[in-house]
């Protein structure tokens, strides 16, 4: 009908503002992985891959820097890719309703136009008088109202902000102090063991309680060692003179040495360090 030359100029109009509003978004999506990329140094993922990094050294092309940029630029067009993708099969395709648009945005068509369109084939003196009206009042609508000017607007801000932030920092080198490298170096390597839900037979050492020991008797270097389970005080190594004391003592001597399986009585001054730290260790 002869409404309908109106309908078609008007859906090539606003096609056109919404091809550009999706291309614009698209192009937002790439400069912002593309800006992360550089911020935290993405292009160390690249280099996981086997003989990327012979690859990067013997490559005569371009410097290591801008290789690396070309890196992270490929990634965020592929990660992008899969994102448009991704966001195309997760939402259900609708076509481009130019009529239900035109019906909400203008009151006046309400019910007439969807009504024309149905009865387009229809033809008498009802349905012609409703086409005239309808011609009619599509040919007195602003039709640049429906289109998506504030959203472009804002898109193309964004776009701009994230470009300019992508050549700030590659002209001059800056990234933040993270990478996938030093994030791997803070992640704990768990034992094997640990890991595959096995878990560790740890087997306790028996405490040992001999204390060995150096002192300085009479200018001379003495090693001694306790050993509680006799309870005799001193033995292994011990000097003669010592060993005559504490033989003595034992006989009941003027010295009266009385014994027990934790320490050993009236000891020279100069093992009193030596006993303290027995009793520590055998605490402990």
């Amino acid at each position: 009908m002869f409404f309908e030359p109106v309908l078609v100029k008007y859906k090539t109009y606003l096609k056109r503002y919404y091809w550009l509003l999706r291309l614009l978004i698209i192009a937002e999506r790439f400069t912002f992985l593309f800006l992360l990329m550089i911020l935290f140094n993405a292009y160390e993922f690249a280099y996981f891959l086997p003989g990327m990094e012979t690859f990067s050294k013997t490559q005569n092309y371009t410097d290591p820097y801008r290789f690396n940029i070309i890196l992270m630029a490929v990634g965020a067009v592929i990660i992008t890719f899969f994102v448009v993708i991704c966001d195309k099969l997760l939402r259900k395709k609708k076509e481009f309703n130019l009529i239900s648009m035109l019906e909400k945005s203008f009151p006046g068509l309400r019910t007439k136009l969807g009504t024309a369109c149905d009865n387009k084939q229809n033809i008498n003196i009802v349905t012609n008088k409703l086409f005239h009206i309808v011609c009619k009042e599509l040919t007195d609508i602003e039709i640049k109202k429906l289109a998506p000017r504030r959203q472009i607007l804002r898109t193309f801000v964004i776009f701009l902000l994230f470009s300019g932030s992508i050549v700030f920092c590659i002209a001059e080198g800056f990234s933040f102090d993270i990478s996938p490298s030093h994030l791997k170096e803070k992640i704990p390597d768990l034992p094997a063991g640990k890991a595959a839900g096995e878990v560790e037979n740890e087997t306790v050492d028996e405490t040992e309680y001999g204390v060995e020991a150096v002192i300085i008797k009479n200018g001379e270097q003495i090693e001694m060692e306790i050993n509680p389970s006799l309870g005799l005080g001193f033995t292994n190594q011990v000097d003669s003179e010592t060993a005559s004391e504490l033989n003595g003592s034992s006989n009941g001597s003027k010295k009266g040495f009385r014994y027990s399986q934790s320490y050993t009585e009236d000891l020279p001054e100069e093992y009193e360090p030596l006993i303290k730290q027995y009793f520590e260790k055998l605490s402990s």
